[in-house]
């Protein structure tokens, strides 16, 4: 057949047919939960929980057992996701650089890490050079919309500025503020059912025009402030009246995991009601582990919280689901990161890879479409350089610039700051009770190379002396 009639054929369906495709261009629906851990959700096991439309979605697709965020915090793990980047190329670093605020901290950091990057009348955030997954599917002819937490940036940094039709950013439960500032906005309102009822309007109007949507929905459900509606805060008192595991935190918490979980089920019923389900890849995650609570209930038995690389500060809730292409009620050990979820996204919808841009993760979609069991790479690793709250009396930091790199089963962790190292045994010891690094010097050598080799690969900053630093 030659090339004049290929084009001619290829030419004429699409005159037929349209431009967009369902069967290559499916819809995506990205919802992103905000500190939500790994056991905090009763799929993945804990009975306290209230989550069924949640609990469908697991049982209609694929969920990992081994899903990590790229940083225990949200900023640096939520610039991964959009630009499908190790912190160390996207440079946001941290949330906030609290040493500088803290004499006591500032003056105990041996070294000084590296800058966020910032904008000039927009903050930390996200460079606008970097290419989003938004982005790129825009090229893909995609209509793109995101109404909820952002934490990028504000001004020329927005939502709208990097890759997004429409959208603006949305933080708080009740009385949330928004930005750009909205009028004529209802803000006593919380903020969960706003950022549904915007969601679930851009769907419709992208399917009256037949166009492929990616929707990314990032609630700031379950973040602080624990403000839960009442009738749901009424409910879980009631019913764990007298239970002494549970603390009055997480009552609030089961509350509000309850308030997500309904906004879940509000938008797949709204593709099943447009008869998009089948033609929509739903993916549903959260930005990092959970914030401490009285017994940490939602990521025990995992050790660590929020803001430590431990695994319960950095596992995560992952699923998918797309009919009859994602097998229903499927389970994957692969260890997986943020930063598959560009690349990822780019296979299952057909969409090209940016010209000379790098992306750090890889496609999923051979594992998801059960092509592949294993990921092809040997490593995932993180560098978390959040200095805050030195103790003078223990000599010690909350938290501290950590390089952290899991590999054949063993996760290893240098500390910059006095370069020293521990190890633990994933796979006998899920729950890192136990430091195993003197008794495999030769396997932390090997992961010790490896990490080298990152830092050469994605232009880790190394440490600068601290001009602030007292002995």
């Amino acid at each position: 057949m030659n090339k004049f009639l290929v084009c001619f054929i290829y030419i004429s369906f699409s005159a037929v047919f349209g431009q967009t495709n369902s069967k290559n261009q499916p819809n995506v629906l990205f919802i992103l939960a905000d500190d939500l851990g790994i056991n905090a959700l009763n799929c993945y096991g804990n009975p306290l929980v209230e989550s069924p439309n949640i609990d469908r979605l697991f049982a209609e697709g694929m969920h990992f057992t081994n899903g990590y965020s790229n940083d225990p915090t949200c900023a640096p793990s939520r610039a991964s996701i959009m630009s499908g980047q190790y912190v160390s190329r996207h440079h946001v670093y941290r949330v906030a650089d609290r040493f500088k605020q803290d004499q006591k901290t500032l003056e105990a950091m041996t070294y000084l890490p590296p800058e966020n990057y910032r904008l000039n009348g927009s903050g930390a955030g996200l460079n606008l050079n970097k290419i989003t997954i938004a982005e790129a599917l825009k090229d893909n002819g995609y209509e793109t919309a995101a109404y909820g937490k952002w934490h990028l940036g504000h001004n020329e940094l927005q939502i709208q500025n990097q890759g997004f039709d429409e959208g603006y950013e949305i933080t708080g439960h009740f009385n949330f503020k928004t930005s750009p500032k909205q009028k004529n906005i209802d803000s006593t309102l919380y903020s969960s059912d706003v950022i549904t009822s915007k969601t679930i309007d851009f769907i419709e109007r992208a399917n009256g025009k037949k166009q492929p949507f990616f929707a990314y929905v990032p609630y700031y459900l379950v973040h602080k402030p624990l403000e839960p509606k009442k009738k749901y805060l009424g409910h879980f008192k009631n019913k764990l009246k007298g239970n002494p595991n549970v603390g009055p935190d997480e009552i609030k918490v089961l509350a509000m995991i309850k308030s997500l979980d309904d906004s879940v089920g509000k938008l797949l019923h709204t593709l099943e009601k447009l008869n998009l389900d089948e033609d929509t890849i739903v993916i549903f995650a959260s930005d990092n582990g959970h914030y401490q609570t009285e017994s940490n209930i939602f990521t025990k038995p995992y050790r660590g919280v929020k803001g430590e690389t431990y695994e319960g500060g950095i596992r995560v809730p992952y699923i998918f689901k797309w009919p009859k292409h994602i097998k229903p009620n499927s389970a994957s050990t692969a260890p997986i990161i943020h930063v598959d979820l560009y690349p990822t996204i780019l296979g299952l919808t057909s969409t090209k890879h940016p010209k000379d841009y790098i992306l750090d993760g890889e496609d999923l979609s051979p594992i998801l479409l059960g092509k592949r069991i294993e990921p092809k790479r040997e490593a995932l690793i993180w560098e978390y350089t959040n200095y805050a709250g030195y103790n003078p009396k223990t000599k010690s930091f909350r938290s501290q610039w950590v390089n952290v790199i899991q590999m054949d089963g063993y996760k290893l962790t240098e500390v910059v700051e006095d370069n020293s190292y521990y190890m633990y045994n994933l796979k006998k010891d899920p729950y890192e009770t136990q430091d195993v690094y003197g008794e495999y010097l030769h396997i932390a050598e090997k992961l010790k190379h490896r990490l080298e080799e990152w830092k050469k690969e994605t232009g880790y900053e190394h440490p600068k002396p601290n001009p602030n630093f007292k002995q």
